[in-house]
């Protein structure tokens, strides 16, 4: 049974069609230094939803601009090439995975619940240790995104592992292993080398429960693993305090403080219930970015 799943995961994953023009050329610029700021607005002009997404996103909370952003020159000159594309990409992702909402409405508004809280618990990291806020952010979004390409392959096989309950539920990834011969971020990584997409994100996405193994740099994976915890705690708060998050840490990931003080991003006690109590107030000012990315 095993093989006969694995394959038809991978089968999914290789039926998923390529991304949409405008992202292809958006990552074209962006990945040239020779580009300018005209290259990347031509690039997304002919695409009138991205350029509502974008200004949407430019005039939110999100980023905190001091003035309003009405044209995308205006945007891309003040969010840069960086931003531009990780809001492209989240967004592209967003849309790939349309269709299998209208199914399976209630499992997937609580994944994206999740991804969302994820990406903003990275952001506030990323913002704290100095790190790119916007890359950590999106990386957070979509660090879970195997699992849906998963649930369109195996359906009401794998539906009941989407629902959230507890913390450690960011251990699923061993009993997919176990029934499935494959994990959410294996198959997550694979369907985004399909995309083309940044190296970074995809070692992000395919190594978040073990950066450990990460074969290039572990920083990002290193930071959506806690902040895939830390939004695991904020959905599901009944019974859960800040002394719960040190407890999970050293009970399942106890070479997590190590890892981080290899790549110098070494945290204590105090900055992980700093981190929560910041997550919360960020979920309440920057939900309308959700509605932007789901709409």
């Amino acid at each position: 049974m095993s093989i006969h799943v694995t394959h038809s995961i991978i089968k999914q994953i290789d039926s998923f069609p390529a991304l949409p023009v405008t992202v292809t050329r958006v990552m074209d610029v962006t990945g040239d230094p020779e580009s300018s700021a005209d290259d990347l607005m031509q690039a997304v002009l002919t695409d009138q939803s991205m350029c509502t997404t974008l200004l949407k996103v430019a005039n939110s909370a999100f980023f905190g601009l001091p003035r309003e952003v009405s044209t995308i020159d205006k945007a891309v000159m003040v969010l840069g090439f960086n931003e531009i594309r990780n809001i492209v990409l989240g967004k592209a992702v967003f849309n790939s995975f349309k269709d299998i909402y209208n199914t399976n409405k209630r499992t997937i508004d609580l994944f994206w619940e999740h991804s969302f809280i994820c990406g903003l618990a990275a952001k506030i990291i990323a913002e704290d240790r100095g790190l790119s806020a916007s890359e950590l952010f999106v990386a957070g979004l979509i660090h879970d995104i195997g699992k849906l390409a998963m649930l369109m392959s195996l359906n009401s096989d794998y539906a009941h592992l989407l629902e959230l309950s507890h913390p450690i539920q960011f251990r699923n990834y061993l009993t997919e292993l176990d029934l499935f011969s494959v994990s959410h971020d294996d198959v997550g990584s694979r369907l985004l080398k399909r995309w083309l997409f940044p190296v970074s994100l995809i070692d992000a996405v395919g190594y978040h429960h073990r950066p450990n193994e990460c074969p290039g740099t572990p920083v990002m994976p290193t930071v959506i693993q806690i902040a895939d915890i830390l939004s695991l705690i904020h959905c599901n708060p009944q019974g859960i305090d800040s002394g719960d998050i040190m407890t999970i840490i050293d009970d399942f990931l106890p070479e997590i403080r190590e890892l981080w003080e290899i790549n110098n991003l070494d945290w204590s006690d105090d900055d992980l219930v700093r981190w929560q109590k910041e997550l919360a107030i960020s979920s309440q000012r920057d939900n309308a970015m959700m509605n932007i990315m789901s709409s």
